[in-house]
């Protein structure tokens, strides 16, 4: 049965998360990390864990980011979730490393907070056989996940097919790129603990970028406005939002290193059939939504947030939910969308036992559900596919 509608702001939701225990020092200890940081080219293409010219990202704005660490912790590449169980980085990132000695931090924003995202390790190492170095191209590899992610600030990338490859990648257009590091070019900076992303405008298939030769299957990714990626994290992804799913459309792979010029993108539409055979993943055939499993408990009159009061960001696609409680009990669900100054239910189930569902088309958004207890109190469990 219906329960009270109580609207929160934004602002005030995240009061209510406010709270917490001081977090750890990030690990600052390059000599930790994989030797494999940057390229065999020559040093005038030096590769850097940098974001120019960017913005801090919101929690979960780009849920299919994640880090790239060694066992200490200490973050020295990105990567693209393409499913739950597989990342797509570069090459350069991988070459030498065994797998044993990666971690692959996902839905997490804030390094140094060690409540945030889920870390998982890494099974299989998967480099593009033609890989040689950055400068000839196929700066492309595949992480086989020793876990599936399974974390709501979590979700994966899409891999763009012909169609959509040819509407996104387009001379003009701009892309997002994301990473963690440093924030100022030629090492004038300390690394960045928060996750930042900077748009700027891409040409396809440019032979040359910034007056360099570069490989095929390239994305040159241009300084605009002061704005660079660096090779924004190294593996990282050159992203777009498209018909309410992110794509991914390149990887970090080399650029100048004073971060100051144009910098050269792995294309990842030019290693579908690779990506395919690897992993059995193809272009937007991919799953974007990983499934959860939320416990907790409610009082009569009470209402509990998955996964929390601020939420999570969603491309789109098909919500869907279930939730069960103690027998005897009427507890509702409900899913609310943010819309911008105040939560709204968008889908409610509210059958009067303590069983309900939810199966809803949502568009992108920031959502979260809502278990309330009607009548009775106890434990739940709430079964989510986001």
């Amino acid at each position: 049965m219906k329960r009270t509608l109580l609207c929160l702001p934004l602002t005030a939701a995240l009061a209510l998360t406010a709270c917490g225990n001081t977090p750890p020092t990030v690990a600052t200890d390059p000599a930790a990390a994989p030797a494999a940081q940057r390229s065999d080219k020559a040093q005038s293409v030096t590769l850097q864990p940098l974001i120019v010219g960017g913005t801090i990202s919101a929690r979960g704005a780009r849920p299919y980011q994640v880090a790239m660490t060694n066992t200490s912790g200490f973050q020295y590449c990105g990567g693209t979730l393409i499913s739950s169980t597989w990342v797509l980085t570069a090459a350069h990132c991988v070459k030498g490393t065994a797998a044993s000695s990666i971690r692959i931090r996902a839905g997490v924003n804030k390094l140094s907070d060690s409540t945030q995202g889920q870390t998982v390790g890494v099974s299989t190492v998967t480099i593009h056989p033609s890989y040689r170095d950055a400068s000839y191209g196929y700066d492309i590899a595949l992480l086989k996940l020793s876990t599936a992610v399974n974390n709501p600030y979590a979700a994966p990338a899409k891999l763009p097919n012909n169609t959509v490859e040819g509407i996104l990648d387009v001379k003009g257009k701009f892309a997002v790129v994301s990473g963690w590091g440093l924030t100022q070019g030629n090492n004038n900076s300390s690394a960045s603990d928060d996750l930042r992303e900077v748009s700027i405008p891409i040409s396809p298939n440019p032979g040359t970028c910034g007056g360099s030769t570069v490989p095929g299957n390239t994305i040159c990714g241009e300084y605009y406005q002061g704005k660079d990626s660096c090779n924004g994290d190294s593996g990282g992804p050159l992203a777009q939002a498209y018909n309410g799913n992110n794509y991914v459309l390149g990887i970090v792979s080399y650029g100048p290193s004073a971060c100051t010029g144009n910098g050269v993108y792995t294309r990842v539409n030019g290693y579908l059939s690779w990506i395919a055979q690897v992993s059995g993943i193809t272009a937007d055939g991919n799953d974007t939504t990983l499934p959860v499993t939320y416990t907790g408990s409610v009082s009569q009159g009470t209402s509990s947030y998955r996964p929390g009061s601020t939420g999570f960001s969603y491309a789109g696609g098909t919500l869907q939910a279930t939730l069960s409680g103690p027998s005897g009990t009427d507890f509702d669900l409900y899913l609310q969308k943010y819309n911008g100054s105040t939560w709204a239910d968008v889908a409610s189930s509210e059958s009067g036992t303590s069983t309900e569902s939810i199966n809803y088309a949502a568009t992108s958004g920031t959502y979260r559900w809502e278990v309330y207890a009607y009548s009775g109190s106890g434990s739940y469990t709430l079964k989510a596919t986001k």
